[in-house]
């Protein structure tokens, strides 16, 4: 099951910030010059997450001012959804009152922590009816509850803020895949953290999910100022921009049916997932060319496109954003080679991509198949490289092993 719906916890009242949160939800505060809720919601879009739910409480209005906003730009195919809470019901609490908005299946994130990882992998590879969690481990885990974990990655108990002992130490960080079960016979007020996960560990229900990701919390004046230049920093990272389609499949007959006939290139999935689990962006370029050795219109590749999302998040992958060619709108196709309107068209798309503010250009690179592929990268300021009869799969690894040894 492919899970599409992503709900974020942001109805707490943030009392360790002091005055900062006496008229603004902590998640509402701003990071970097943007509401930190703002910069969840763009992650959760990003990994393919297309329906984001905010689980609201305190200071209701301001949250729902944020949504018009919002809305006004959403990605194609993306939506945004509140529920607000009447009275304080804990973490667990508020998620029983949004149930009749929420999936089968939906990942859960805090709110007030930013955990860099890949979030799709909490949502493969186990039961339906075990949820996951994903932990970090640290040096010393004095204000966070911490999951020991067994065989299976399961957890087997989670123990209460400041009583861990012995290391290695894994917190909870605050991004769950959860589905509409485990709070079907749940009432009232209850939390996440003291009631649900410990129950679900003891059950051998708990999946925990390692990851060395960056991780902060910005409940406290000390880590929320740290915040403002720490999580923009992060966000800022190298794209692997694919720029023909022809690097990651073949194939593209039928752009009329459920599959539109795309077949996967040996090694591309894998290799998309390890980009992502690696910090890059994933981007794809679909030229004129590619367009219409798939079908009449763009429209169609949209469609094999979000197919091609769907099976890579079925394992835990994702394409961060993708580049359609709409055509020759400056009617230049009579006027130059189909290689050079290939290029011009690329340059563009690349551009346009790069143009974002969270890539980082200087350490980004494009791959294509042919020698003079390497030129439009050049031309965009990126790095390029061509195939040359590698596998896309066996190219990341090489140029990860090239980043560790720098």
């Amino acid at each position: 099951m492919t899970v599409d719906q992503c709900a974020i916890l942001i109805g707490g009242l943030g009392t360790r910030l002091g005055e900062l949160t006496r008229e603004t939800p902590k998640p509402l505060l701003p990071v970097g010059g943007q509401p930190f809720v703002d910069m969840l919601i763009r992650e959760a879009w990003r990994m393919g997450f297309r329906k984001v739910l905010l689980l609201a409480g305190y200071r209701s209005e301001r949250v729902l001012s944020m949504v018009g906003e919002l809305r006004t730009t959403l990605p194609r195919g993306c939506s945004l959804e509140i529920s607000i809470e009447s009275e304080p019901r804990g973490t667990g609490g508020a998620v029983v009152n949004a149930l009749s908005l929420l999936d089968e299946r939906f990942l859960l994130i805090n709110g007030d922590t930013w955990f860099d990882f890949n979030w799709n992998a909490l949502c493969v590879d186990h039961e339906e009816d075990t949820a996951s969690v994903g932990i970090r481990p640290v040096d010393l885990a004095d204000r966070y509850e911490t999951i020991e974990v067994g065989v299976n990655a399961l957890a087997t108990r989670v123990v209460p803020r400041g009583e861990a002992r012995e290391p290695p130490f894994y917190v909870n960080g605050g991004v769950y895949c959860f589905s509409r079960s485990h709070f079907a016979s749940q009432q009232g007020r209850f939390s996440l953290e003291a009631d649900l996960l410990p129950s679900l560990a003891a059950a051998g229900k708990l999946r925990a999910v390692r990851s060395d990701g960056y991780f902060l919390d910005i409940g406290v004046p000390e880590t929320y100022a740290r915040s403002q230049v720490e999580v923009p920093a992060r966000r800022c990272r190298p794209a692997l921009i694919v720029s023909r389609i022809t690097v990651i499949g073949s194939d593209c007959a039928d752009a009329s049916g459920e599959r539109h006939g795309f077949k996967w290139a040996p090694g591309a999935i894998e290799a998309i997932r390890k980009a992502n689990e690696a910090g890059y962006f994933v981007f794809v370029t679909i030229a004129q060319a590619d367009v219409e050795s798939v079908s009449d219109t763009p429209e169609d590749v949209a469609r094999m496109f979000d197919w091609m999302q769907s099976e890579l998040r079925k394992v835990g992958a994702h394409i961060d954003d993708c580049r359609i060619a709409t055509g020759d709108p400056d009617g230049m196709a009579d006027k130059i080679s189909v290689e050079d309107s290939w290029r011009e068209q690329t340059l563009g798309m690349l551009q346009d991509l790069t143009s974002q503010p969270d890539v980082d250009v200087s350490r980004s690179l494009m791959i294509g198949e042919q020698v003079g592929d390497r030129a439009v990268a050049h031309a965009a300021g990126l790095g390029g490289a061509a195939l040359s009869g590698q596998t896309l799969l066996s190219f990341v690894y090489e140029q990860l092993s090239k980043r560790d040894e720098q």
